[in-house]
């Protein structure tokens, strides 16, 4: 770090509304000159971080002082109605009065032109087209003051060499570039999966413990019913006097010992599958020979919410092609696909699909709230004969071993979204057509860069909403549908 301290965070801890830990005694200064990405998982508070840095968030716990000017630019605006000064005086002026892409680029453009010491900026690229995240990315470049900005755009991570890495756990700072720091995120998460392989060995050792003392107690316990029987009582008090209870135990020691010689199977697969690196394309499905008729048939559509109209004249036919639909938000798109999977009626003009060859992931993975677990539903479909074969499976998608026996309705929608992939892949029949709403939202980037393996190496076709030009790119989804804000699209 360069220069002198603008901002000192001392001891300072945050907590959610619900009382869920954010962070914890976390210090850290910004000098004049840092340039810092702020990076992590949705929900683990990188928003709460940038508003208790501009003064706007006091903290349950610690000190904050900033020297000179702040403003932060949040990622989400005021109606403009009601638009005004963000922090410390940045004036968006009357262009905050467009669409959502030209209010952020008004707000840009304000907190810049201010000049502040310090600009704090929450994911800026957000409705911004590609020309503007090019100006952007210039302005940037040239900016004198400190730098904090929260952002899942690659291209704009690749120019900073300073980080700060949020989690669960707290906040870490990492230096290097962009591809360095994926490679530190991977080895993490290697790790993390080898402390959980451990600590179920861990768990099981005491499990061991305590069925080993349980055996000793019922030995004595035996031993006191014969010093009993010598005593004489009848055999029918003995009996009224065990009766149920030793029933009711015995059925549960049997319940106990199952659940315990299950967990040593799966601590057993998890450590054997640690131990191999097994190419995606091994678990992922093999497809019939393609059929002429489409999954999914489209011909002059058009939809309307609320009297407004959204898009029309739409006419597609799909079943192994790569598409992605592009647009603003508001323009349709999570409509166009609930369309696509026979979940809403168009307008105007007809929709066919054959749900039997599609599989279908809604935004935030929320068609994928379910009590069943990972585990639960891979059973289920019978493809996995063995505790090792589920591992394995997890192996190759990366997925969290530890996830793997939580309820789908319990996990993150980053993780209920990449849990619903890997049971589409072996669902039979296997879908020809994935539709997915929204795939990249609340994933991490080791959770990022694994779907991106798994969609790119997808051998069927592909319907993906995003905002990420990156990852389109690397999926292969070149053929694209942009949808406009008013009725009509526009191919590209």
């Amino acid at each position: 770090m360069t220069g002198d301290n603008l901002i000192t965070l001392h001891g300072v801890s945050v907590d959610t509304a619900i009382g869920r830990p954010l962070f914890r005694d976390l210090t850290m200064t910004l000098a004049r000159g840092d340039r810092v990405a702020l990076v992590g998982r949705h929900g683990v508070g990188k928003s709460a971080l940038l508003a208790i840095l501009a003064g706007q968030l006091d903290p349950e716990r610690g000190s904050v002082r900033c020297e000179g000017t702040c403003i932060l630019v949040p990622q989400l605006f005021p109606p403009p109605a009601s638009a005004g000064r963000t922090v410390d005086g940045a004036d968006p002026g009357q262009g905050c009065r467009g669409s959502p892409g030209e209010q952020r680029r008004a707000h840009l453009r304000a907190a810049l032109s201010a000049r502040p010491d310090v600009l704090l900026l929450d994911e800026p690229t957000h409705d911004l087209d590609e020309e503007n995240i090019v100006w952007l990315r210039e302005q940037l470049r040239d900016f004198a003051g400190a730098l904090i900005v929260v952002t899942h755009e690659r291209r704009l991570l690749r120019e900073f060499d300073e980080f700060f890495v949020a989690s669960e756990t707290g906040c870490r700072h990492f230096r290097g570039n962009y591809d360095a720091l994926m490679a530190d995120m991977g080895r993490r998460h290697e790790q993390a999966e080898l402390r959980y392989a451990r600590s179920l060995g861990r768990l099981l050792e005491r499990e061991r413990h305590n069925e080993t003392v349980a055996r000793r107690r019922q030995r004595k316990k035996n031993l006191g019913r014969l010093h009993e029987m010598r005593r004489c009582p009848s055999r029918a008090k003995l009996n009224e006097n065990r009766g149920y209870a030793q029933e009711s135990q015995a059925k549960r020691a049997i319940l106990q010992r199952e659940r315990i010689e299950a967990a040593r199977g799966w601590a057993r697969a998890t450590r054997r599958a640690m131990a191999v690196q097994l190419p995606l394309e091994v678990v992922l499905p093999a497809f019939p020979d393609a059929t002429h008729a489409p999954a999914v048939a489209l011909h002059d559509v058009a939809a309307e919410v609320g009297g407004r109209g959204l898009f029309a004249e739409i006419t597609l036919s799909l079943a192994r092609e790569r598409l992605a639909i592009t647009g603003p938000n508001g323009s349709g798109k999570t409509t166009l696909l609930e369309i696509m999977v026979g979940a809403r009626a168009p307008t105007a003009g007809t929709a066919t699909c054959d749900a039997s060859r599609i599989g279908y992931i809604a935004q935030h993975a929320s068609n994928w709230r379910l009590s069943a677990s990972l585990l639960d539903r891979l059973i289920a479909d019978g493809e996995a004969a063995s505790t090792d074969a589920l591992a394995l499976i997890l192996r190759a998608h990366r997925f969290p071993f530890s996830l793997a026996d939580r309820p789908l309705l319990t996990l993150s929608p980053g993780e209920r979204l990449r849990a619903a992939l890997i049971c589409l892949s072996r669902r039979r029949p296997v879908p020809e057509l994935l539709v997915l709403d929204e795939p990249t939202d609340h994933l991490d980037f080791v959770a990022l860069h694994a779907l991106e393996s798994l969609l790119a190496s997808w051998p069927g076709g592909l319907v993906v909403v995003s905002h990420d030009r990156t990852f389109l790119t690397t999926i292969g989804a070149d053929r694209r549908l942009t949808l406009a804000r008013k009725v009509g699209t526009r191919s590209a």
